[in-house]
């Protein structure tokens, strides 16, 4: 980079120095004297006396506050006391500040005494501006009407119809306003683009800039990479092989970015690239650093179950990054989705970074060998979505949780009779282990067998001399239906005959099994079906 265009880069850092504390400058490089006694200004009634015309068209402009204000010294605000002016045998205009005569950096000094905000959010390149020796007066009128355009009716035509109508004029026009932008675009990946090298130069991106430049540089009447309905159709024109899925996650995806965000979110088009690895002494990463693109996110954090990993301030790694893995190196990176583990990609790696912070849980001791991770059911497809539950997460969402997969199961809950699950006396984890099945073996391996059922049914427990032998089997189960049944007593059959026949085919010969005789009704006999400590037939 040769010397000058380092001096014209220095430059342009001084003059963004200065637009930051511009009243203090302004004060500091005002070209004309404050008054040494009131008795140097005068009324703006006084003023209006020869510049009538002047005087009506500013009480009809926004500038009419100025005369409407008790604060301000009327038409003195701008153009300074006016007493020697006025008593000048010939009106010397150079007794009073004349704006428009001003040089540009001395000019938006005196504007921004009023207009700090607006200069700093200037739609164009204030900086460049000032390089350039533009002038706010040469865009703005103070007393009349703005500049007419000269392509007549262009303030009423739409963006569609501006981008058709308007007509190249060449970088060249472009750089008597915008230096600064030119030299700005040199060592970076778009220095083909400066000065005209590649053909369109600065229009490749902004478009065709003739109604642009013919209305004084209405911002609307050409492309801004930086705004959400230019940006990304306007890059991938010429980069078309950065894949929007791959490297970037489209709306809608997790995690969803925030509305608004475009390539210039991460990427300096004019300066190189925001997203460059941090410097080693750089401070760290917060979740603000999400926050920049993931706005929607961090609105559902408040209130929900993780809401103290979401504060702004928290650092990176302590924060996002706890559920998100590669989370610094990713907003190092400007976004690059490499650097982020997908944790959601396995149901058996979605465990493992949830139990980072949960693994102390007793009811998560054994989720590594649940029946729900080895059939890759992840934590999110019961827990979700993360961001946005609230506290409070309370059983009976659990119950809708466990229906969205076991439809037959909760269909068998309305039937007339059943475990008092809906009426929300029981729930589905008082007999299911719903994070993990257990050592093998023990009781809590099984969800329905002998041993989970008699915490409650307690007199059905044990142990007996002469047990049913049913337990050695599929316990409980064998005989009952738990979840629920068309018949009495949750039996798996019509009635208690079936039920005791679909087992025990060899009963003896005199049991006469005719509709009607005593030996059809089983548990008349052997009333203790469960287990008995006096007969080994079950009797009393």
């Amino acid at each position: 980079m040769n010397l000058a265009r380092r001096a014209t880069i220095l430059l342009a850092t001084l003059i963004l120095g200065l637009m930051t504390d511009v009243a203090a400058t302004a004060a500091a490089q005002d070209p004309t004297p404050r008054p040494r006694h009131p008795t140097e200004q005068v009324t703006a009634e006084r003023c209006a006396e020869c510049h009538d015309r002047e005087h009506r068209r500013l009480t009809r402009r926004g500038h009419g506050m100025i005369l409407q204000t008790g604060v301000l010294p009327g038409c003195e605000t701008c153009h300074g006391p006016g007493l020697a002016h006025t008593v000048d045998e010939d009106n010397d205009p150079s007794l009073i500040r004349l704006p428009s005569a001003l040089k540009a950096r001395e000019q938006a000094a005196l504007c921004a005494k009023c207009h700090v905000d607006q200069i700093e959010r200037h739609g164009g390149d204030p900086a460049g501006f000032l390089i350039a020796g533009q002038t706010c007066t040469d865009c703005h009128s103070v007393h009349g009407r703005a500049p007419k355009p000269t392509a007549p009716g262009v303030r009423l035509i739409e963006r569609i119809q501006a981008d058709a109508q308007a007509e190249p004029i060449g970088s060249a026009a472009c750089i008597e306003c915008h230096p600064l932008r030119d030299e700005l675009l040199h060592g970076t990946p778009h220095q083909s683009l400066a000065s005209g090298e590649d053909d369109g130069g600065c229009e490749k991106c902004h478009g065709n800039g003739s109604l642009h430049a013919d209305t004084f540089g209405q911002g609307r009447l050409i492309t801004r990479p930086d705004r959400a309905n230019d940006g990304i159709a306007t890059c991938r024109e010429c980069h078309a092989e950065v894949d929007a899925v791959d490297f970037h996650w489209r709306e809608g995806q997790k995690p969803y970015l925030s509305t608004g965000v475009t390539c210039t979110t991460c990427h300096i088009v004019h300066g190189g690239h925001a997203g460059k690895p941090r410097s080693p002494d750089a401070a760290p990463a917060t979740n603000g650093t999400c926050a920049t693109c993931h706005a929607e996110a961090f609105a559902t954090m408040p209130g929900s179950v993780h809401q103290s990993l979401g504060t702004l301030d928290t650092p990176l790694a302590s924060g996002c990054g706890a559920c998100h893995p590669g989370g610094v190196e990713h907003a190092a990176s400007g976004g690059r989705r490499s650097a982020l583990v997908d944790w959601q990609k396995s149901a058996r790696t979605e465990a493992e970074t949830c139990l980072q912070c949960h693994q102390d849980s007793r009811t998560l001791e054994h989720v590594r060998r649940g029946d729900h991770l080895r059939h890759g059911v992840s934590c999110t497809d019961c827990h979700g979505p993360l961001h946005g539950a609230k506290h409070g997460h309370t059983r009976d969402h659990a119950e809708q949780s466990c229906a969205k997969c076991h439809q037959a199961v909760a269909a068998e809950f309305r039937l007339p009779n059943h475990h008092p699950v809906p009426e929300g006396r029981m729930h589905c984890s008082s007999c299911h282990d719903v994070h993990g099945a257990g050592r093998r073996g023990s009781r809590r391996s099984h969800a329905l067998t002998t041993g989970r059922c008699v915490d409650c049914h307690k007199q059905y427990a044990g142990p007996f001399v002469f047990a049913h032998q049913a337990d050695r089997q599929g316990g409980c189960i064998t005989c009952h239906s738990p979840h629920g049944t068309p018949t009495r007593r949750l039996l798996n059959q019509v009635n208690t005959q079936q039920n005791c026949l679909s087992c025990h085919g060899d009963f003896p010969a005199f049991h006469d099994q005719t509709p009607g005789v005593v030996f059809t009704n089983c548990i008349r006999c052997h009333t203790e079906v469960h287990g008995s400590n006096h007969s080994r037939y079950l009797f009393r």
